[in-house]
C-alpha cells in the first residue's frame, strides 16, 4: 500500500532506478537495485506467496561501479525540512563506513518534497551528523545541503543526473584526503 511506511522513497528509487538504466546504456556505470532477501514460507495453489519473511537486514538501495569506483548509496525522501536520522538505520551507516573505509563512494539521495529539490549527502556529512554528540540534533537539516552536491533532474524529469554531482564528491573527497594528510 502506498501511504504505507515502508515505501516511502519508491518515487525515488524509480526515478534513479532508470536513471541508472539510462547511465548503462551510454556505458558510463553499473548500478543495480538491491533486493532486500525474502525467506518464502508458504505458496498458495496458484503460486503466489501468502506468507514470508524479511531473512535479514538489507544494505542500502543501490550498490555498483562507476569509473573503476565501488558505489554504494540510499534515496531517501521527506516532507519535512529535515531528514529524520531514524529514517537512516544503524546497518546502513555501518555499510556505507565500510564502502568508504574501501575506497568507495557512500552516500544519500535526498529528495525534499517541500520544494522539490534532490541532494547528494556524501557520507563525511551523514557521519557527522549520525555520531553527533547526545543532545544534539536528531535529523539533517535542508539548511546543511550544500549547493554543489544539489541534483539536477533532466529530460522532463525523467532523468536524475546525479553523476555530475558525484563528480564533485568525488574532488570533495580528494580535497578531505589532502588536508588530512597535510594535518599529519
Amino acid at each position: 500500500m502506498w501511504g504505507k511506511r515502508g515505501h516511502r522513497g519508491d518515487a525515488l528509487e524509480d526515478l534513479i532506478y532508470y536513471t541508472n538504466q539510462y547511465y548503462h546504456q551510454l556505458g558510463l556505470c553499473r548500478i543495480d537495485k538491491v533486493s532486500t532477501p525474502i525467506k518464502v514460507v508458504d505458496i498458495d495453489h496458484q503460486g503466489m506467496v501468502t506468507k514470508g519473511f524479511f531473512e535479514k537486514k538489507s544494505t542500502v538501495d543501490f550498490i555498483g561501479i562507476a569509473q573503476g569506483v565501488c558505489l554504494a548509496f540510499d534515496a531517501k525522501e521527506t516532507t519535512l525540512k529535515s531528514l529524520p536520522l531514524q529514517n537512516i538505520h544503524l546497518h546502513q551507516i555501518e555499510y556505507m563506513r565500510d564502502i568508504d573505509a574501501q575506497g568507495g563512494l557512500a552516500f544519500i539521495i535526498i529528495h525534499f518534497k517541500f520544494n522539490d529539490e534532490y541532494y547528494l549527502v556524501p557520507y563525511e556529512i551523514i557521519h557527522q551528523f549520525y555520531y553527533a554528540k547526545e543532545g544534539s540534533r536528531k535529523s539533517i537539516p535542508y539548511s546543511a545541503m550544500q549547493e554543489e552536491f544539489k541534483i539536477n533532474k533532466e529530460r522532463s524529469g525523467s532523468i536524475l543526473n546525479y553523476m555530475a554531482t558525484l563528480n564533485v564528491y568525488v574532488s570533495y573527497k580528494a580535497q578531505l584526503k589532502k588536508e588530512i594528510t597535510n594535518e599529519n
